[in-house]
């Protein structure tokens, strides 16, 4: 992840610990996950082996791996965590929780280590989509099924209980929302967020509120904001993840194209407060044919680093 915004001492720069405290296919390795977690525990439970869920968290992250990440010269992690996590499994869902003593350990070993905390709320009640990254694939989905409020309660859990603390400096209040969700009911969900932690003790001169733009138009979605949010709001950004492999609209690319579209990346970093929270080497289609795996990207590479570091 990349950021940096007007007043800050120091840009983030850092990882994101995904797979720890909410179960991906790939990051969650070696761990089995199949489609979700959802899949996963359903599983578990019915085999009666929770107990694997268990020393995966205990095992996956440890205060190691901060002191890696603080030795390669980064400053920041990102903690992405289901709600379960906060106010343990509600309406039959089959998560394990509330084990919020595996956030105050990031927490504590961020502080140790000298490294800047992002906490993520990544998978919310109900779904802020109906894909993986949230919890649980379900193609049932639509966008009514996302529990709004029951978020704002985990959002308020997660702000009163580190607002004291001196290395937690931004918490994202969902992750990778569909673009089903109308833009004024996600912009209100926004406004709504960024109220309730303030209130809950994260002051916008220490904590910025991270609010997800995926698979939408940023200068589109920020006219929204605007209006919605009536510029009241201060020390927030929005987060993009910056992929270019899982459309087919990359897969058409040429790698030329795809450097050109880093190019616009960086014109959009400059123009908003943004965090690039997600981004990769991976090309799509024909980006790959032009050079050398490792010779494209390296270019690739380089090209992002340069451009992220507009970010604002």
């Amino acid at each position: 992840m990349a950021m940096a915004l007007k007043g800050r001492a120091r840009p983030w720069r850092g990882v994101n610990l995904g797979g720890w405290l909410l179960l991906e296919p790939g990051p969650s390795a070696p761990l089995n996950t199949g489609r979700c977690e959802w899949d996963l525990m359903e599983t578990l439970r019915r085999r009666q082996a929770v107990d694997i869920l268990h020393r995966h968290r205990e095992t996956f992250i440890q205060k190691e791996d901060f002191v890696a990440i603080k030795n390669m010269g980064l400053n920041a992690v990102c903690v992405p965590f289901g709600y379960w996590i906060v106010l343990g499994p509600s309406h039959g869902d089959p998560y394990e929780g509330p084990a919020l003593e595996y956030l105050d350990r990031a927490v504590q070993w961020a502080e140790e280590c000298d490294l800047e905390v992002l906490l993520d709320l990544h998978g919310c009640p109900g779904g802020e989509s109906p894909d993986a990254p949230c919890g649980r694939v379900f193609r049932g989905w639509d966008w009514t099924c996302w529990r709004r409020i029951e978020t704002l309660q985990a959002l308020e859990v997660v702000a009163r209980r580190y607002c004291d603390r001196s290395h937690v400096k931004g918490l994202a209040v969902c992750n990778e929302p569909s673009r089903f969700i109308p833009t004024d009911v996600l912009a209100g969900f926004y406004d709504q967020a960024v109220s309730v932690i303030r209130a809950s003790g994260m002051s916008a001169d220490r904590v910025t509120v991270v609010l997800p733009v995926f698979q939408r138009s940023v200068p589109e979605f920020v006219k929204t904001w605007e209006r919605v949010s009536g510029g009241r709001h201060e020390n927030f950004c929005f987060d993009v993840h910056y992929y270019h492999c899982f459309e087919d609209e990359w897969n058409r690319m040429t790698l030329a194209e795809h450097l050109r579209a880093v190019e616009d990346h960086a014109e959009e970093l400059r123009r908003f407060p943004m965090v690039v929270g997600e981004w990769s080497l991976a090309l799509g289609g024909r980006g790959k044919a032009a050079l050398p795996a490792s010779q494209a990207m390296a270019l690739f590479a380089r090209q992002q680093i340069k451009a992220y570091a507009e970010a604002s």
